[in-house]
C-alpha cells in the first residue's frame, strides 16, 4: 500500500508540474486536462482499495501509465494490491 501512495503522490506532483508548465508552454497546457484524468484514476483507485483489491489495483495501474517513468512507483504499488486481491479470492475458493 505504501507504494502505491507514493505513486499517487508522484502522480499528483507530475500533474501539478505540468499545470504550472502549461502557462507557458501550449504543449504541456494541451496535456494538462490528460494528466489530470490519470492522476483522478488514480485517486479512485487508492480509495477503493478497502473494498475490491483487483479493481483497485488496476485502477492504480492505468492512471499511472501516463506518468512513465516515474508512474512505475505507483504501478508496482498497483500491481501488489491487485495481488492480494487474487490471493484473497484464492483462498476463499480454497475454504469452500
Amino acid at each position: 500500500m505504501g507504494l502505491a501512495i507514493a505513486g499517487l503522490i508522484v502522480n499528483w506532483l507530475g500533474t501539478l508540474i505540468i499545470a504550472l508548465n502549461g502557462e507557458f508552454n501550449d504543449l504541456y497546457r494541451t496535456f494538462t486536462p490528460v494528466a489530470l484524468i490519470f492522476a483522478t484514476i488514480s485517486t479512485i483507485g487508492i480509495f477503493l482499495t478497502g473494498s475490491n483489491k483487483k479493481l483497485s489495483g488496476t485502477l492504480i495501474i492505468i492512471g499511472s501509465i501516463f506518468f512513465i517513468p516515474l508512474g512505475l512507483i505507483g504501478v508496482f504499488g498497483g500491481k501488489k494490491i491487485a495481488d492480494q486481491g487474487v490471493d484473497k479470492s484464492l483462498d476463499e475458493r480454497r475454504n469452500i
